[in-house]
């Protein structure tokens, strides 16, 4: 059985995924190239998974972790061709994830298979234990 994610309680890690999320319908107008992904935990891994097909992972993927925030930059090169159509996006795209609470930045694993991006997140899925905080008297 799959554990629950806690999302990050920060504001602006919030703030971005809300907005990730919501901009998703604006951008399939055309707007700006868009990564489609999926994210799920698989035994204490927060995975990502993202459509990038036909890019050079090497190249062409760029994947960095500022705090608790996962950023996947691309750039899918276009190829000259004499051609009647193209629904293509070509350019530059990135996507913005929010960590899990406890992930372990220096431990990211990716890999890319048939043009998705996986990307794997180890974290510790400790709950926050409360503290008590004492209250010092001054005499009144």
């Amino acid at each position: 059985m799959s554990a629950i994610i806690k999302r990050p309680t920060n504001p602006f890690a919030d703030l971005l995924g809300w907005l990730e999320t919501e901009s998703a319908a604006m951008r399939s107008f055309g707007s700006a190239p868009y990564i489609r992904v999926e994210d799920f935990v698989e035994a204490d891994n927060y995975v990502v998974r993202a459509e990038m097909p036909g890019v050079d992972p090497d190249k062409d993927i760029e994947i960095d972790v500022m705090g608790d925030v996962l950023t996947i930059h691309g750039e899918r090169r276009e190829e000259e061709h004499d051609r009647n159509r193209s629904e293509l996006h070509y350019g530059s795209f990135e996507r913005t994830l929010p960590l899990p609470r406890g992930a372990k930045a220096e431990e990211i694993k990716a890999t890319y298979t048939n043009g998705v991006l996986e990307v794997r997140v180890p974290y510790a899925a400790d709950e926050p234990k409360a503290t008590r905080v004492a209250i010092e008297h001054n005499g009144s």
